[in-house]
């Protein structure tokens, strides 16, 4: 007697598999992203087709989520210098003040 094998709850196959453009910004792919749910929220795509735009939206959602990651940790203040010139410093993500702490001062 042969088992039965239970269902799985699989996830999609890794969005690795789709190739993102070169040069894709974090607001084109959040476009594009948002062009797909509604597609996918349209339910006119075949099947197939909704596969498709699945594996591309899980795609340009893990490039989203890369490119937020990337910027939590890079907040710069420009500083005017005694001698006009303008310097940039990089302040850690634990040191990002708060807009209420900003409030009244030049940059």
């Amino acid at each position: 007697m042969a088992s039965k094998k239970a269902p799985t709850n699989d996830p999609a196959p890794p969005a690795a598999t789709v190739k993102l453009p070169a040069g894709l910004t974090f607001e084109k792919a959040l476009a594009e992203l948002e062009a797909i749910t509604e597609k996918l929220e349209d339910g006119k795509e075949s099947l197939e087709t909704s596969m498709q735009l699945y594996e591309q939206g899980l795609a340009l959602k893990e490039f989203c989520d890369r490119k937020l990651k990337e910027a939590e940790g890079k907040w710069l203040i420009l500083k005017k210098q005694k001698d006009g010139s303008v310097v940039e410093e990089e302040i850690p993500s634990d040191r990002i003040p708060e807009p209420n702490e900003l409030q009244g001062q030049m940059f």
